[in-house]
């Protein structure tokens, strides 16, 4: 059913014609009111001005171009002058909870009510975890359905606010993820001449740099990637020795060679390899992963958990990582820190299985019970712009390694 079926609209007496903190309601105008769950017909007592809000709210995430959509706005701003911010905030709670149809009317609702760039990346990145979700779920169909939308909320986000900083930095990381490399060198490359200096966009230009290497780079490193993702690890390894012949002092091809021989359980070439990476100076949390797999398969868990420390200072919003971590604290009877990763778990994802598991576990094996989840606050200046928080969710993912991010906040008033 859709969501417009749940409203009705009637016609207000002229007598209501009369200002509601400064709104002047029109009796010409039919009013969409939200039935109650079930609910099938209307009845007098049901409509008030919470039920009339609520219908206006499905009315404007839904149709946005209905021709009544500025007086339904401001008619609920008006009873609700915080709508926005609670919408905002209620939405980030059902993404959270993996609630994603409830969060994406939510988001909807914001973005048509205060279109601006957070709105916008927010509800794009609703869909990238939704895209995630299903992918977990073996749905391709619906994971393919909802990486379309999150593409064109980003593309109509462009078309609205033109050439923002922030949508190209999304559609630039999008397009990485998804492997269209030659579009994604545009728009990251759009996002450089507009962008402000900071850490931010340093990080863009690496990921420019990385995007520009694979394009430019010799046919061998490609033909490696593609045999990595068909697992097949043996013609990958004779592709990028090719590769790293050539370019000795290219982190890339090490890392290929030490993903490929860790898959195939050559542990101690594989770390070799890893580390090459580093000594090449880079330093991320899939290289730091991929040594931890490696450490604990040659029975050494001590450097499998400092490897994992590494990576989740580097990455500390992915989940996968520090679920590793908790685990390997948890099989090791490190109380205190288990319980700690498992804390941070559950800020990241307290639905999930796998932490609902550790949880269990960790109760089990030592009789203490988990309080609520402690979550951080957010905090906006006056002008609601936002405090040290990226919208950056799209990462280039390999293997079984699987970022999992979340939206944090969408900015209040915003004068674009």
């Amino acid at each position: 059913m859709s969501k417009l079926d749940t409203i009705q609209f009637i016609s207000l007496p002229k007598s209501m014609e009369e200002k509601i903190t400064g709104f002047k309601i029109d009796s010409s105008i039919p009013i969409p009111v939200q039935l109650k769950e079930g609910q099938e017909q209307l009845r007098a007592e049901d409509v008030t001005i919470e039920s009339i809000c609520a219908g206006m709210l499905v009315v404007i995430a839904y149709r946005e171009n209905d021709k009544n959509f500025n007086y339904y706005r401001n008619f609920v701003l008006a009873c609700q002058p915080d709508a926005v911010q609670e919408l905002n905030a209620a939405a980030i709670t059902k993404e959270k909870q993996k609630d994603y149809p409830f969060a994406e009317q939510l988001f909807l609702t914001v973005y048509h009510m205060l279109p601006q760039s957070a709105s916008c990346i927010n509800l794009a990145t609703l869909y990238s975890s939704w895209a995630v979700y299903e992918a977990d779920a073996k749905d391709e169909k619906a994971e393919d359905f909802y990486l379309t939308k999150c593409l064109n909320t980003l593309e109509d986000g462009l078309e609205r606010f033109g050439e923002n900083e922030d949508i190209l930095c999304e559609l630039g990381s999008f397009h990485t993820y998804l492997g269209n490399l030659e579009t994604a060198q545009d728009y990251l490359e759009r996002y450089m001449k507009v962008a402000e200096e900071g850490e931010k966009k340093q990080k863009m230009k690496k990921m420019l740099r990385d995007v520009t290497f694979r394009l430019d780079s010799d046919q061998e490193i490609k033909q490696a990637y593609d045999f990595m993702m068909l697992n097949e690890e043996d013609k990958a390894l004779e592709v990028i020795e090719k590769f790293i012949s050539k370019n000795p002092r290219i982190w890339h091809g090490y890392f290929i060679k030490g993903w490929a021989l860790r898959k195939l359980k050559r542990y101690a070439e594989a770390e070799e390899a890893l580390l090459k990476c580093i000594s090449c100076g880079e330093s991320n949390a899939d290289i730091y992963n991929e040594l931890s797999i490696c450490a604990l398969e040659k029975g050494n868990r001590e450097l499998a958990k400092s490897y994992l420390d590494a990576a989740v200072d580097l990455d500390g919003e992915n989940l996968t990582l520090a679920s590793n971590l908790a685990f390997l604290h948890l099989m090791d009877e490190d109380w205190d820190l288990a319980k700690e990763w498992i804390e941070k778990c559950r800020i990241l994802a307290p639905e999930d299985r796998q932490v609902q598991s550790m949880m269990k576990e960790y109760t089990e094996k030592t009789g203490e019970e988990f309080g609520p989840v402690i979550r951080e606050e957010y905090v906006h200046d006056p002008e609601g712009k936002e405090k040290d928080h990226e919208h950056h969710h799209h990462h280039h993912e390999h293997g079984e390694h699987c970022n999992h991010d979340h939206a944090e906040d969408a900015e209040e008033d915003e004068d674009e």
